[in-house]
């Protein structure tokens, strides 16, 4: 999962922080200081990323499909995909 910044800032605008905090209550902040990136962002939003990343359900197809090689799952499903449509399927 990435996340956008909404906004971003040197580690000076610290010294007034009323922007930076008010940027936070729309996303995550990047904030730059020598080189190296830190994020703000609300404890909220924080909460929701850890319950995301605790959830070990897959959150796109890709996520689904890691791990699988396409011609195996086409060799496993040949039978299944070469059988003759009866007229009783049903989904």
């Amino acid at each position: 999962m990435k996340i956008e910044a909404v906004a971003s800032f040197t580690a000076t605008n610290l010294k007034a922080p009323g922007p930076v905090l008010d940027a936070a209550t729309r996303g995550l902040v990047r904030i730059t200081r020598r080189g190296e990136t830190f994020v703000i962002l609300r404890e909220a939003q924080f909460a929701e990323i850890l319950a995301d990343a605790a959830n070990p359900r897959p959150k796109t197809l890709a996520d689904l499909l890691a791990g699988y090689e396409a011609e195996e799952v086409k060799s496993r499903l040949r039978g299944w995909l070469d059988d003759k449509q009866s007229g009783r399927e049903a989904l």
